[in-house]
């Protein structure tokens, strides 16, 4: 991670998919965005929620998300492929059904190895603790 880092800022995923004032959500592997060439991997944000952002990217085989920070606490779950996390602290193989979690601000990159599947899909949840919804009952 030679390069500078830069900061995601939370707007930098477009805005939400789903209504915040729908009190349930189920999202799967298969509502990520189609996968695309070039960089950065597709993405889109799935739910701007009541404490937290679901935000679904999908990499294609040698796809990487540079070296950047976010503003806020997040956790990262790969549901479909392979994904290679890289902190200060090391690399991380992140296979399905694993969850890591990074304070804010913790520089990170995030890539799908050459030899991974076609579509390596990652979910990242942004702990934001925001409200979003105007529905008493949402929450």
């Amino acid at each position: 991670m030679a390069r500078k880092p830069f900061n995601m800022p939370p707007k930098a995923f477009g805005p939400a998919e789903a209504d915040p004032n729908v009190a349930v959500h189920v999202f799967h592997a298969s509502d990520a965005p189609e996968p695309r060439t070039g960089t950065p991997p597709a993405i889109t944000r799935k739910l701007e929620g009541d404490g937290a952002n679901l935000i679904f990217l999908t990499f294609t085989p040698g796809q990487v998300l540079r070296a950047h920070t976010t503003a806020h606490p997040i956790t990262l779950q790969t549901l479909q492929g392979t994904l290679k996390v890289v902190t200060d602290d090391g690399e991380v193989d992140l296979l399905p059904g694993s969850v890591m979690h990074l304070h804010a601000m913790v520089v990170h990159e995030v890539s799908a190895p050459e030899n991974a599947e076609k579509r390596n899909v990652l979910l990242l949840t942004m702990l934001t603790g925001e409200q979003h919804s105007t529905d008493p009952e949402a929450s």
